[in-house]
């Protein structure tokens, strides 16, 4: 029962001093009217004849500590002292009852609530007319990371913001620990909790790219194999390089030349199947586009565009390393699906409602899986779809529960999975089988 009065209030505690931040908290109203809240200062503690006092030490170095805030709370009332050069603090003149404190210093972590602290407590009973003497605490004091960011050739990182991510054995984050790095690439965490975590840097993105990934210590991008830190309780751990590999430098090209007079207008995309990466681009009066920041990994740059009722398309599959790539797409007539439904053995169920979708795959993934060509089946289980491109897996939608597709053929060849190979400006035929679910041929 006395824990539970303790943790409530110290988030009564919490709350409170949160509540008294946003009051003060000043207002703009347009047109630049400026609006001042009334201060709310939290109720003091309730006067009385008793007192507290007592020190605060480090719990390593059995030191006192200066410069401590401490916050005390009772029924609603709040009260705050600072610890002197001898890391004494009083509280005096106040009223009888159980008190709740708060301790949070410069290079101390912060105490004692859900901290177990040899010596020390979180909750101090004082009865009325009687003065307290050598309420102690002990507060373990934080540990420090210093280092640098730099990019792949040694520059200076500005900007980024370093952070202790999980810890190697699966420690949660540490909150509140980002920091920015200097002109020099320079960063310093303060007031860390030991053990062995992972450094984690946000490096500023580029203009024109995409949001860069999280850069792991000493300069991996995977969480799972970046090496741990080790940090300890009053101790710096310095000298910490993390070296970014070449990410903002890398550029994607894209050159769409015109294919013909009447088209005013090509759209230009880059997509990257995992993870689903899409991105719009904008071409200039020579027809290019720019992609920056971007990480090897296989992308497709695909161009769309329309004269009167014609379409049109092209793409490029890119498996892309590093440094600079140039795509060169050639816009040519898009292609047609033309099929019919039909059951294996006798006529196909009642497809009213049943949707066709053409999903563009290669080497059997969808290349971009929120978005796929679809077209309605009509009564005698004949479909069209056109506007296509590329490799077009055919799947059914609304089929029904009791049926499946069996198989789908193009030219009597079995292409369920491969998918269906367009031709510009050709119409491609299909075939698409279905059959009961769990039915039992002789």
């Amino acid at each position: 029962m006395r824990r539970l009065r303790i943790i409530t209030a110290a988030i009564a505690i919490a709350a409170a001093t949160t509540a008294a931040i946003v009051a003060q908290t000043t207002v703009v109203h347009p047109p630049s009217i400026v609006i001042q809240r009334d201060a709310r200062p939290l109720p003091p503690l309730q006067p009385g004849t008793s007192a507290i006092r007592g020190r605060i030490f480090d719990i390593v170095t059995k030191k006192p500590v200066a410069g401590c805030t401490l916050r005390a709370g009772a029924a609603g009332n709040f009260g705050t002292r600072v610890s002197d050069q001898n890391g004494a603090y009083e509280f005096s003149d106040i009223a009888a009852g159980e008190y709740a404190f708060l301790i949070q210093c410069p290079t101390h972590l912060a105490g004692c609530f859900g901290v177990d602290l040899p010596g020390g407590m979180c909750h101090v009973e004082v009865a009325r007319d009687q003065r307290r003497d050598g309420i102690d605490f002990y507060l373990r004091p934080g540990a420090i990371a210093r280092g640098r960011v730099v990019a792949f050739d040694g520059r200076p990182i500005r900007g980024a913001n370093v952070r202790i991510g999980r810890g190697i054995h699966g420690e949660a984050s540490q909150s509140n620990t980002r920091v920015a790095t200097d002109s020099d690439g320079r960063f310093e965490l303060t007031n860390l909790f030991a053990g062995e975590w992972r450094l984690e840097v946000e490096i500023p993105p580029v203009p024109g790219g995409l949001t860069p990934p999280v850069v792991y210590y000493p300069g991996g991008l995977s969480w799972e194999d970046a090496a741990g830190v080790e940090l300890i309780a009053g101790e710096v751990t310095d000298n910490l390089t993390i070296t970014v590999p070449r990410i903002n430098e890398n550029t994607l090209i894209v050159a769409v030349p015109p294919a013909d007079a009447t088209i005013s207008e090509v759209a230009v995309s880059v997509l990257q199947q995992t993870p689903l990466v899409t991105r719009r681009l904008a071409l200039n009066a020579e027809g290019i586009g720019t992609l920056k920041a971007i990480l090897p990994g296989r992308y497709f740059a695909l161009a769309l565009a329309s004269s009167g009722d014609k379409r049109w398309a092209g793409f490029e599959v890119i498996d892309f390393v590093e440094d600079t790539y140039e795509a060169r797409l050639q816009l040519q007539p898009t292609g047609s699906i033309a099929g019919k439904i039909v059951g294996d053995r006798g006529a196909p169920p009642d497809l009213d409602g049943v949707i066709v979708g053409a999903s563009w795959v290669h080497d059997g993934v969808e290349v971009n899986p929120v978005e796929f060509a679809e077209a309605r089946v009509a009564a005698d289980g004949s479909f069209r779809i056109d506007g296509l491109f590329g490799t077009r897996r055919l799947q059914l939608r609304a089929l029904g529960t009791d049926w499946e597709v069996a198989a789908v053929r193009q030219d009597r060849v079995d292409v369920t999975e491969i998918g269906v190979s367009i031709v510009p400006d050709a119409t491609i035929e299909a075939t698409i089988v279905v059959r009961r679910r769990g039915a039992l041929y002789d």
